[in-house]
């Protein structure tokens, strides 16, 4: 591992090149900046590149789409860690703008090929096995994802199902595979994306607990002494995105909810409260303690315990556990039927309260800042602090799971644009609301 710094947002294009019909075009002097952009919410890496055209080289060319851009950039000419080297489709020419008789600027929109070749095709195809497996069926056999494309981290789903993909794009259907995936406590938090390593399909939980990898600081840079890895991990800025919303937490059923199913076969209908308690303590964390407070409401009501808050409503199948007819006919259906009742309400709970808890963080250019990976964030403490006291923020620091990245590189300086997010805390104390601040706000005049 080497690499050589003379500053923290230097880096090397070893090949920026557009594969064209007629050839290759090196466009490594005519960009302006490159965009690149992956999320633990998004399937595939996708971007942008600013071009000043003073070759006619947009005249010459017809972009239709059968364009690729290959990309290979370093830290610096030496180095090998923190790069980058990747193929992409150019599926867009945007915002063609004359600038003088001379030149011209334009975007380059680009994206994985994979998601080209996957609005393409349909899936029409039944399966009995566990979703983990269906996902990398419909990854080899369908987008031919090349093995070095797979590196990514894939963890096997709990239960066999037995499944139909109805008539779906082969990334629509992974999204329909993995919106139903739940682990071996029955927690539906897996998700799929790309992004550094490869494809990757794994649960909320399993990431969560990864080591995590760079230590974010807030400190003076270009300090004397100071090594090439100090300075990497030194944030230039941040931004709190989020921090607790109130309004959201109730509406998506963060706190209380309640799920209602019914089963046309057997005429059953149930009715299921969930708590926040039931969908976290279903799964792994980062950090000692959960992102949430107890408030009561003017009728005295803890917010855990408003189910009423939201309702989900849906066919499911656990009734049928019950039924002598099916039991004795169909037995091996009642272990690899759709359980709703276990993914469609705690889902959206589970994924609304990680993104509560969110900042924004801009650091020196780093390739290895990519989502699904975990850092530690030591938020500076504003205000006046005692001699001697903590410079922590303890209500902002802790480990966080990387959501989403964007990388600019322009003329002279690469940055990363992370944005983090946790549902957890390493603050020791979960506030309780006290019955008199509602008393005081009500009958205030």
């Amino acid at each position: 591992m080497s690499i050589e710094l003379q500053k923290s947002t230097q880096f090397k294009i070893n090949e920026l090149v557009i594969l064209t019909k007629a050839g290759s075009i090196d466009i490594s002097t005519i960009y302006e900046e490159i965009s690149i952009f992956d999320s633990l919410f998004s399937p595939v890496i996708s971007g942008s590149i600013l071009i000043k055209d003073s070759i006619g080289l947009s005249g010459r060319l017809v972009f239709d789409g059968s364009e690729s851009l290959l990309i290979d950039i370093a830290k610096d000419e030496n180095s090998d860690v923190a790069s980058y080297k990747k193929s992409f489709r150019i599926y867009k020419q945007a915002n063609r703008i004359n600038e003088g008789l001379n030149s011209e600027t334009y975007t380059l929109n680009f994206v994985s090929d994979e998601l080209i070749f996957s609005d393409q095709q349909r899936i029409n195809q039944a399966y009995e096995n566990v979703y983990t497996q269906v996902v990398l069926r419909i990854l080899e056999e369908y987008l031919k994802v090349p093995k070095k494309d797979l590196n990514g981290f894939y963890e096997n789903t709990f239960g066999v199902r037995r499944i139909v993909i109805p008539n779906l794009r082969p990334f629509e259907a992974i999204d329909w595979c993995t919106k139903r995936s739940v682990d071996i406590k029955n927690s539906p938090n897996y998700l799929f994306y790309q992004n550094i390593a490869g494809y990757n399909f794994i649960s909320l939980s399993s990431l969560l607990t990864k080591e995590d990898i760079l230590e974010i600081k807030f400190q003076a840079k270009n300090l004397s002494g100071s090594d090439a890895f100090s300075e990497i991990s030194t944030a230039r800025s941040f931004e709190v995105v989020a921090q607790n919303d109130m309004i959201e937490k109730t509406r998506s059923g963060v706190n209380a909810g309640r799920f209602i199913g019914f089963d046309p076969i057997t005429r059953s209908v149930a009715s299921k409260t969930i708590s926040f308690a039931d969908h976290y303590t279903a799964m792994k964390h980062g950090n000692k303690n959960p992102n949430f407070s107890v408030v009561q409401n003017r009728e005295g009501q803890s917010n855990e315990t408003t189910f009423n808050a939201r309702k989900s409503v849906s066919i499911f199948g656990s009734g049928r556990q019950l039924s002598n007819y099916i039991k004795s006919r169909d037995p091996s259906s009642l272990s690899k039927v759709d359980d709703r009742e276990n993914y469609l309400f705690q889902r959206k709970a589970i994924f609304a309260n990680l993104m509560s808890k969110r900042i924004r963080v801009t650091m020196p250019g780093n390739f290895q800042l990519s989502s699904g990976f975990n850092v530690t964030v030591n938020a500076p403490y504003f205000g006046i602090k005692e001699p001697g006291s903590d410079n922590d923020d303890v209500s902002l620091s802790g480990k966080y799971i990387i959501v989403g990245t964007r990388h600019i590189i322009g003329f002279d300086k690469h940055e990363t644009i992370i944005e983090v997010a946790t549902t957890s805390t390493d603050n020791p104390v979960i506030p309780v609301s006290n019955p008199s601040q509602t008393s005081q706000a009500l009958n205030y005049a």
